[in-house]
C-alpha cells in the first residue's frame, strides 16, 4: 500500500512539473532582437580642415530627438498612419549616441582630422566649432525610409551661430526586413555627415 501511494506520489510530481514547464514555454515571449547604425566607410569630400592651433576641436553636442525616437523600439510610420513603436526590434542602445557616434566617426574621416569630438570632449580642449543635430524624423515604412534634420554650427567664443540647415532625404527599403530597414537608417547617415562637413569647410574657409 505505501509503494503504491509513493507512486501516485511519483506521478502527480512528474505530472506537476510537466505542467510548469509547459506553461513557461508557452509563456516565454520571444527573444528580442537587437540592432545597431552600421559604419559605412565615408567617401573623401576631396577637401580637409585642418585645426589653427593644438587642442581646437569640433565639438559635437548631444543629439535631440522628439519623443518616439527616445525609446528602445524602432519606430515604423508613414504619412498616413502614426508612429508605431516596436517591441521586439529594439535599438541596442540610445538612438542619441549611435547618430552622434556616427557623426564624429565620420566627420573625423570626411575632413581628414582626429579632432572631432562628442561633448564634453578631451580635457583642456578650445570647441572652435559646435555641431548641434537635432532629429526631426528618423523611421519610416518596410518600403522606404526617411531623415530630417536641423543642423546648427556656432562659434562658442564668439556666442555666434555660423549656420543653421536643415537635411531632408528618402530612401527606398531594399527589402521588407527590419535588417533592411536598419541598413537604410546607417545609409542616410552618410548624406546628412557629408552636408555637415561640407558646411564645416565653408565657415572654416571663411573665417576672419
Amino acid at each position: 500500500m505505501n509503494s503504491k501511494r509513493f507512486f501516485i506520489y511519483f506521478c502527480s510530481i512528474v505530472l506537476l512539473s510537466c505542467a510548469v514547464f509547459l506553461a513557461s514555454c508557452v509563456s516565454t515571449p520571444a527573444p528580442s532582437r537587437l540592432y545597431v547604425l552600421e559604419q559605412l566607410p565615408a567617401k573623401s569630400l576631396g577637401q580637409t580642415l585642418h585645426m589653427d592651433k593644438p587642442g581646437d576641436i569640433i565639438l559635437i553636442m548631444p543629439v535631440r530627438l522628439p519623443p518616439q525616437l527616445k525609446q528602445k523600439g524602432i519606430v515604423i510610420e508613414d504619412a498616413k498612419s502614426k508612429p508605431q513603436i516596436l517591441v521586439d526590434h529594439l535599438w541596442a542602445s540610445s538612438l542619441s549616441d549611435q547618430i552622434g557616434a556616427r557623426l564624429v566617426a565620420d566627420l573625423q574621416s570626411l575632413l581628414g582630422t582626429p579632432d572631432v569630438s562628442l561633448f564634453p570632449g578631451p580635457r583642456f580642449a578650445n570647441p572652435v566649432y559646435q555641431v548641434e543635430t537635432e532629429i526631426i524624423r528618423f523611421s519610416g515604412d518596410k518600403e522606404q525610409f526617411t531623415l530630417q534634420a536641423v543642423t546648427t554650427i556656432s562659434a562658442p567664443a564668439q556666442k555666434t551661430i555660423l549656420s543653421r540647415q536643415s537635411f531632408s532625404e528618402t530612401l527606398p527599403v531594399p527589402d521588407r526586413d527590419y535588417t533592411a530597414y536598419v541598413a537604410t537608417a546607417s545609409k542616410m547617415m552618410e548624406g546628412l555627415t557629408r552636408d555637415v562637413a561640407k558646411t564645416l569647410i565653408k565657415v572654416h574657409t571663411v573665417k576672419p
